[in-house]
């Protein structure tokens, strides 16, 4: 049978980034779509089961709209098996929707729930503690799968995690895990696998990279399994090193090749970083203007530093000279401080806009 593995598709999330408002309105009607895109692509793979390990929703207080949309869109993929486990988000948001629930969608309770076809047994629950692993009961001569929402750790012990250990020798071949927005995989014992898909869709800079959903095939010797890119619009946080840039043109430069071959479809924060010498003016209003209509949504995020040795100043006469050692002198101030008024000061004696 060929499954997909899903998580943390967060639906009617309130998108609560910098995006102006009617972005955030396009992303949420976009990650709603989303869900229903990733079921037309199953149909087009030949999926069988989607297994939805975790926060399908953001949160207990989900739209009408929403609602309906998850549940019809799941109702209409009448050939494929939705095993959903309850995240840590969203509560009891399909028990409390109101309407019959389709018969294609399958559910876990707090404690181990049972699911078997053709060879495959599907097991999980909502709440995990430690000593949960010792009740799991999976036969050894099928093959099987595990739903769980959690962050995975050594030994199942604080409050949401998942114990590595604890789950080596119980007969698990994979380990469908929920929470962390990263794929990822790690060996449980010589014979499962505990992956996490990953979010589809990345909703933050928090998110940034490839997201999309696992792949699995069974049947055989072990549950191959594969990751598949899924996500509209990729997030990028794109460092932009200033050290030794000596003109401002040189920022725009820069700029255009750390930035080349990004999608405009795409979101993207570039964060000025380095250490940039005080006579160069930062010229971030022309950066927006020339990158701005580019992508999706652009910003920018100054880190940078400016490189101040007071040494270099202690014979200079000039006003510059006379304001850096003031500042450097000054003991009352932390390293961070004393370099935004340095850099401050340079602005206006350069004639540039003191900063916000």
């Amino acid at each position: 049978m060929r499954i997909i593995h899903t998580s943390d598709i967060h639906l009617d999330s309130p998108l609560t980034s910098r995006l102006p408002s009617d972005k955030v309105r396009e992303r949420r009607r976009e990650l709603l779509s989303g869900f229903g895109r990733m079921v037309e692509e199953a149909k087009a793979l030949g999926v069988g089961a989607i297994l939805i390990s975790g926060d399908l929703f953001d949160s207990e207080r989900i739209s009408r709209k929403a609602m309906d949309t998850a549940l019809d869109i799941i109702e209409g993929a009448g050939g494929i098996v939705f095993f959903y486990l309850q995240g840590n988000h969203e509560g009891d948001a399909f028990l409390t929707a109101g309407r019959t629930l389709p018969d294609n969608l399958k559910t876990f309770g707090k404690e181990w729930t049972y699911y078997s076809a053709a060879g495959l047994t599907i097991a999980g629950r909502s709440e995990i503690h430690e000593g949960m692993f010792d009740s799991l009961d999976l036969p050894a001569d099928t093959q099987n799968i595990v739903l769980l929402h959690g962050q995975l750790r050594e030994r199942s012990s604080a409050p949401e995690t998942v114990g590595l250990r604890d789950a080596a020798g119980k007969n698990i071949d994979y380990l469908a895990l929920g929470h962390y927005h990263t794929h990822t995989a790690e060996a449980i014992d010589g014979r499962g696998v505990a992956v996490y898909c990953g979010t589809p869709e990345g909703r933050g800079f928090d998110e940034t990279g490839d997201k999309g959903y696992v792949v699995l095939e069974t049947g055989g010797g072990r549950i191959k399994y594969s990751f598949r890119s899924f996500a509209r619009r990729r997030l990028h946080i794109i460092p932009l090193d200033l050290s030794g840039a000596v003109r401002t043109a040189e920022i725009g430069e820069r700029a255009e090749r750390v930035l080349r071959g990004i999608s405009m479809n795409d979101i993207v924060r570039l964060e000025l970083c380095g250490r940039y010498f005080p006579t160069l003016w930062k010229d971030t209003d022309s950066l927006m203007r020339d990158f701005a209509d580019r992508f999706y949504y652009f910003e920018i995020k100054d880190s940078s530093k400016i490189a101040i040795n007071p040494e270099d100043y202690k014979l200079d006469r000039s006003l510059k000279g006379e304001f850096i050692r003031t500042v450097s002198a000054d003991e009352s101030l932390d390293e961070d401080t004393r370099e935004k008024i340095i850099a401050c000061g340079i602005n206006a004696l350069m004639g540039e806009e003191l900063f916000d």
